[in-house]
């Protein structure tokens, strides 16, 4: 007999929740792969561009050197600033003159440091040690390439600090060769005189002397007529020789009308240089100073490039009327922090032109 009872089949599948977990998950997972791919890319841009920098660098300091360059016609590489995307490579590319080509960083990419021009002489070296920052916009960091005073390029590292090398003292060496002794000049004979008839020196003779010329005194043309002329040819123009001139009238200035005053600002000290490692000049700063001002103004410091290698501080943000504001720049550790770069100070509303301070930073 079949019982009444209905027996329960087995249900296979996912509740909502679960799925609901499951997508979350999967969006989670694909979020941090697709960012993780966008980071690799772009580190591989960086490293990409700077490496190719560096080997535009390296190939004009060997040109250097192969053409033996003379003055003039030196290899150089240059970059135009903060923010800046291009830079120049004056080489001779192989068509025997010496020629400039401008080249491109890949999109997202530009330099953070000041605009320098570097050239190599004929033993392939430069004038000091220099370092260029290329700053990736997606990864906000920088990459350095560091080209010593021998020449020598590194990209990431520095391998040749030529800013740790103290500068060497060179004494001044005297009494090493022997001075060769300045000559007695030896005198002329005089000149004899001549012989007359008699075997007697003949006389020198007397010069005659020039007559002075005497002036002829001019007419001064002061002759008074006064009176007719009469038939003895006395007579004369009723008039003195010598008139009265008339004065001339001076002219009266137009008073120039007096400037308004404006805002003026000024920044000092201009430059400041800072090291990474001595802790006495990790810290540095200048004051910032407006005169004639009138209002409220709010002052701001930013790095031009839109760089982070530096950590900036405003010590008086607004100022009313005219006032200073001491602005504190502090270095921060790693590579892609060396080098020079451009701290520019300016108030809002504008006081004159904005200011720019010059910050150097070594090991």
């Amino acid at each position: 007999m079949k019982p009444n009872s209905r027996t329960t089949t087995q249900q296979r599948g996912f509740t909502i929740s679960q799925m609901v977990i499951t997508l979350v998950i999967i969006a989670v997972v694909s979020t941090a792969g697709v960012l993780g791919v966008k980071a690799a890319r772009a580190e591989f841009r960086l490293q990409n561009n700077a490496r190719l920098f560096a080997t535009y660098v390296e190939k004009a300091r060997a040109d250097a050197i192969r053409r033996h360059a003379a003055t003039g016609q030196e290899s150089s590489i240059e970059t135009f600033g903060p923010g800046s995307t291009t830079y120049a490579i004056t080489m001779d590319f192989g068509a025997g003159t010496v020629e400039t080509r401008n080249f491109e960083l890949d999109s997202g990419l530009s330099f953070s440091t000041a605009a320098k021009r570097v050239t190599f002489d004929w033993r392939g070296r430069i004038t000091e040690a220099w370092v260029f920052q290329i700053f990736s916009e997606y990864l906000e960091r920088s990459l350095p390439v560091d080209v010593s005073g021998s020449g020598d390029i590194t990209v990431g590292e520095q391998h040749f600090p030529d800013q740790l090398i103290p500068p060497v003292e060179i004494a001044e060496v005297t009494g090493d060769v022997e001075s060769t002794p300045t000559p007695t000049p030896t005198p002329l004979p005089s000149a004899t005189p001549p012989l007359d008839g008699n075997g007697d020196p003949e006389a020198t003779p007397t010069p005659t002397p020039t007559p002075t010329a005497t002036p002829t005194p001019t007419p001064n043309n002061n002759g008074n007529g006064n009176g007719p002329g009469d038939n003895n040819g006395n007579g004369g123009d009723n008039g003195n020789g010598n008139p009265s001139p008339t004065p001339t009238p001076t002219a009266t200035p137009t008073p120039t009308p007096t400037p308004s005053t404006q805002c003026v600002s000024s920044i000092s000290p201009s430059s400041l240089s800072l090291s990474q490692s001595d802790p006495s000049k990790k810290t540095g700063s200048a004051v910032f100073t407006m005169v004639n001002g009138t209002g409220v103004r709010i002052i701001s410091a930013s790095l031009v490039g839109n760089g982070n290698s530096l950590t900036l501080g405003v010590g008086l943000q607004r100022i009313d009327g005219s006032g200073s504001s001491v602005i504190t720049v502090t270095t921060k550790n790693g590579a892609g922090n060396r080098g020079v770069f451009v701290v520019q100070v300016a108030a809002d509303p504008a006081c004159g032109s904005a200011k720019q301070l010059m910050v150097s930073v070594s090991n």
